[in-house]
């Protein structure tokens, strides 16, 4: 991911043209597509590490009493507000029974920022979960938002996909929003919105941003020059093959 130097960050040929955000990343405004909507997240009392499953790769599925059972020993649910889990819930593989989303960083053993991962698990019957993949590559950690600090901006699900979100900079600010799917019996990105604009001369609703649908092909491209006009430009770039989550890398975006 190429950031803009500048929670709550161009881009490689696949992503050329992505984009969309909000006014600030606590805010709840609408971006201008449809690819990625705001919702209000959800969150559940706090919860204590227990099991030894380590982030990395795809995890065989892990039936468990509780969301305490599924996070990994040596690491906690983030909380950017203390007593506030980041944690989303919504059905996610299409069976009628709520399953979770959540952030997950590792213990602090030095002065650094911990890895961060991105944890979901299916529910099942009887308040159980089970572990469908931790990926490791997908929440910047605490000390990568730049001048604005902490970038990990939320965590959504929204219509059956979870939506990861980024935000920071400095006079540069930088925005990023991530759509994840469960389909065939994997995870794949299917959206993607990038963008950036300079504090100094403009906001984020003028800020150069595309957004693009992965599973059709459609954008929306707008740039803003320097005189404060904008132009908004919509196109088809066609299908490609999606990017599974597992594989998902920030810096490549």
């Amino acid at each position: 991911m190429k950031k803009l130097i500048i929670t709550s960050v161009s881009v490689v040929t696949l992503l050329s043209f992505i984009v969309g955000c909000k006014e600030n990343p606590n805010s709840n405004e609408a971006t201008n597509n449809s690819h990625i909507p705001i919702v209000e997240q959800k969150t559940t009392p706090s919860i204590t590490p227990s099991t030894s499953i380590s982030p990395g790769t795809d995890k065989e599925a892990l039936e468990v009493g509780n969301i305490n059972s599924i996070i990994p020993a040596g690491w906690h649910i983030l909380e950017l507000i203390k007593g506030e889990p980041v944690i989303a819930e919504g059905d996610l593989n299409k069976d009628s029974i709520p399953d979770i989303a959540t952030v997950i960083e590792k213990n602090v053993v030095d002065q650094t920022a911990s890895p961060r991962s991105l944890l979901i698990a299916f529910g099942g019957k009887n308040d159980t979960y089970s572990i469908s993949i931790i990926a490791d590559n997908v929440i910047l950690k605490a000390d990568e938002g730049g001048v604005w600090g902490d970038p990990f901006d939320s965590l959504i699900i929204d219509r059956g996909s979870v939506l990861v979100s980024d935000y920071g900079g400095s006079n540069w600010r930088w925005y990023n929003k991530y759509r994840f799917r469960y389909q065939d019996n994997d995870w794949f990105l299917i959206g993607a919105t990038m963008g950036s604009y300079f504090t100094g001369t403009t906001t984020i609703d003028k800020s150069d941003e595309d957004d693009i649908n992965l599973l059709t092909g459609e954008f929306i491209q707008r740039r803003t020059d320097e005189k404060g006009n904008t132009t908004t430009k919509k196109g088809n770039r066609g299908k490609k093959e999606l990017i599974r989550l597992q594989e998902f890398e920030l810096e490549n975006m």
